[in-house]
């Protein structure tokens, strides 16, 4: 069905330069073909819909086709344990998020290079780690490379000037979808040695405050948004120290949880939201249970303490508290807009985050797992 969805995603990519709405139906149809009887992988599709929904709020095209490009290649990845199909899915999720961020037209240069950059070095580590996986040398080059890639501290340098900078909507695919794959390939094929795991201990620590601290000193949203997303592959990174069924099903729900919100507060940039959805969507990724970002939360500390990594399960607990105060600064930002689009999107966003119920979540992420 991939190979169908990828052709029919060709046609669309043809059409969307003549007739935008035609063009936008045949890509959300090959989005639907790679849809399977999960849960999880049918909130990671209508993510990606919803990234292809945010960018027509742009002047550009065939960039629409992206984010389905990108949600084919995570699907393939969930279903795949081979390592040079999953590489090549890694590729197809990440190199379209250069494209994005090029296009953005507010973008200074000089920031546009810094992020092909460290995403080139990023790619060149990530794959020359996994290749070469049994080493301790290849373990720290792709713990490196991941760190790069999804902006975990201290090597998120790229994260804020980019955010900033960068099309609200296109930085939300870069903040959303694109953060999938890297730490699917990580879970398959990660092993720790006591080096690897005091890097990744280190690494989620430093980043979980950095991204904390960051967003408190901060005062725009789109910064706010950058360090946010760092404090949340800190989070995401500590169940890399546990690579369990419960740490993955924690990382995934925290990273869809992750998503769901970027896209919805990236989306509201261009328009504005209400109060309430705004709300909705900062205590989400506070964790206030029950709603989604509380469950994800919820498994990552499970997953910590059965594991007896009660340090990393404190610094976790801590550094949420910590994060109230700019949630809710971020939350009164927002106004109420006009545009339809904007509205549904947004809206959206608030009703997945509203999941109470996270088990057939947890059961569809696990089974890809076994």
């Amino acid at each position: 069905m991939e190979i169908l969805a990828l052709i029919l995603l060709s046609v669309g990519a043809l059409v969307l330069l003549k007739n935008r709405v035609t063009g936008i139906i045949i890509c959300t149809i090959s989005a639907f073909l790679v849809l399977e009887h999960n849960p999880f992988l049918a909130l990671i599709t209508v993510l990606a819909i919803l990234n292809m929904a945010s960018l027509t709020l742009l002047k550009w095209k065939s960039h629409l086709t992206l984010p389905i490009l990108m949600l084919i290649a995570t699907i393939h990845a969930f279903k795949s344990n081979d390592l040079a199909v999953l590489i090549v899915c890694f590729i197809a999720s990440s190199v379209p998020t250069y494209v994005l961020i090029l296009l953005s037209d507010e973008l200074k240069p000089d920031t546009g290079i810094k992020y092909i950059t460290f995403m080139v070095l990023a790619t060149v580590l990530f794959i020359f780690g996994l290749i070469n996986i049994d080493s301790t040398l290849g373990k720290v080059a792709f713990i490196v490379g991941l760190a790069l890639e999804v902006g975990i501290a201290p090597f998120h340098i790229w994260v804020p000037d980019v955010f900033e900078e960068g099309d609200s909507v296109s930085v939300a695919v870069i903040a959303s979808l694109a953060k999938f794959v890297p730490f699917l390939i990580a879970f398959r094929f990660l092993s720790l040695d006591k080096i690897t795991f005091l890097l990744i201990f280190a690494f989620s620590a430093v980043s979980m405050l950095v991204g904390n601290v960051g967003a408190l000193t901060s005062k725009k949203p789109e910064r706010i948004l950058a360090y946010s997303t760092v404090a949340n592959m800190g989070y995401v990174t500590t169940t890399l120290a546990v690579l369990n069924p419960i740490a993955f099903a924690g990382a995934f729900i925290q990273l869809l949880a992750n998503s769901v919100c970027k896209v919805g507060f990236f989306t509201a940039l261009k328009d504005g939201a209400n109060k309430v959805q705004s709300y909705i969507l900062a205590f989400s990724m506070i964790g206030v249970p029950p709603l989604l970002g509380f469950w994800g939360k919820f498994f990552i500390l499970l997953s910590l303490i059965n594991s007896n990594l009660l340090i990393l399960a404190i610094l976790l607990v801590v550094n949420s508290v910590i994060s109230i105060p700019y949630y809710i600064r971020l939350a009164n930002m927002y106004e109420r807009g006009e545009s339809l689009v904007v509205s549904a999107i947004v809206t959206t966003c608030v009703l997945i985050s509203l999941i109470f119920y996270p088990t057939p979540i947890y059961e569809g992420v696990v089974c890809w797992m076994r």
